[in-house]
């Protein structure tokens, strides 16, 4: 009878400790579950914090292509006042020797004229762009 008396005590200690071990285990599990949605919180916050950098990188370089093509097209256009000045001024006659000639006043007109062309051309270009959705 004594021995069954031992298996029996045996049996509840054992029982016992098998029931420690899974609220010690449940307890282990629910540390990790938590451990793991903070790791997945962390993880979207770095993923929307690159998406945000990747996003303002997008704009920036945005920008810089808008940037170089006012720049490309004000090159352009003055190449184009630089090759109308020049051949308008070729057309009027100086002479060095005669200051009563008006040839001087009429150079200094062609190229405020040329000026003025260049830069209306420059502000239709622009306006068009705007319109055709190419610069903001």
């Amino acid at each position: 009878m004594a021995k069954s008396s031992d298996s029996r005590g045996a049996a509840t200690a054992r029982h016992v400790h098998v029931a420690e071990l899974e609220m010690l285990l449940e307890a282990y599990f629910v540390q990790v579950d938590g451990t793991l949605n903070k790791l997945s919180t962390l993880r979207e916050y770095v993923d929307d914090t690159e998406n945000y950098v990747n996003i303002m990188l997008d704009d920036k370089q945005n920008n810089l292509l808008q940037m170089g093509v006012l720049i490309t097209t004000a090159i352009l256009v003055l190449s184009g006042y630089i090759v109308l000045g020049d051949v308008m001024g070729i057309n009027i006659a100086i002479t060095l020797w005669h200051p009563t000639n008006q040839s001087q006043e009429d150079y200094i007109w062609t190229n405020v004229a040329c000026a003025i062309i260049t830069i209306l051309l420059y502000v239709g270009i622009v306006a068009w762009y705007k319109y055709k959705g190419l610069l903001c």
